[in-house]
């Protein structure tokens, strides 16, 4: 049974700075239906997810902001997000209708508390627990990105590798601690439907290389 121990007052959350060279662009998947998102939108205290929603200490919300290092890691993370690989599940290409996928990129380093694999021993975690737990356990994760929050407020989000595309890179914006935030908090380089070519296409191909059937 997964047990995920809850974080300490005084944990030794390492912060990382993430620079373009690192990570020249990365990619976001939002919904357009049924509220009308865009490229630049944070979610303000609403969902229900590993590390969010979190609150201020006011207790108003956190504003967070979730991408991915690569094109697929971000639809791993987002549109397949729950769909079984063994056996594998299937998807309807019509639902593409609903997200767009956006390019974006910072002009400077962004300092993120890192939840990657070397640095969660010291936190007495280990990866299986705090990132690929199943949702069940997410009140026990989301303490953890809390904790960041509240201990590092100099952080500006968290980093983790994903654990749908494990080759990726994924962070979560703390979007009240972005310079330019709610304004021009990134740039947004390009954002395009998943329904149009030729992101439809690659979506298309990531499912034929994991068998996922298409409907």
């Amino acid at each position: 049974m997964i047990w995920i121990p809850a974080p300490r007052e005084s944990e030794e959350f390492v912060l990382e700075e993430i620079t373009r060279e690192d990570v020249p662009e990365w990619y976001h998947v939002y919904s357009v239906d049924p509220h009308p998102n865009t490229a630049s939108s944070f979610a303000k205290g609403w969902g229900d997810t590993r590390f969010a929603p979190l609150k201020q200490p006011d207790a108003t919300p956190v504003h967070t902001y979730y991408a991915a290092s690569t094109f697929n890691c971000a639809i791993m993370e987002s549109v397949f997000h729950d769909i079984p690989l063994n056996p594998a599940g299937s998807f309807d290409l019509d639902r593409l209708d609903s997200y767009q996928i956006a390019r974006i990129a910072f002009d400077d380093p962004i300092q993120c508390v890192s939840f990657h694999s070397p640095y969660l021993p010291a936190l007495g975690l280990e990866r299986h627990r705090l990132i690929e737990s199943l949702p069940a356990f997410y009140p026990q994760t989301r303490q953890w990105a809390q904790a960041a929050f509240d201990q590092r407020p100099d952080a500006q989000g968290i980093a983790y590798g994903s654990r749908r595309h494990d080759a990726g890179r994924c962070i979560m914006l703390f979007g009240q601690r972005i310079p330019g935030y709610p304004d021009k908090p990134f740039n947004v380089i390009e954002h395009v439907s998943l329904a149009e070519l030729p992101a439809r296409s690659k979506v298309v191909k990531l499912a034929t290389s994991l068998k996922i059937g298409m409907v």
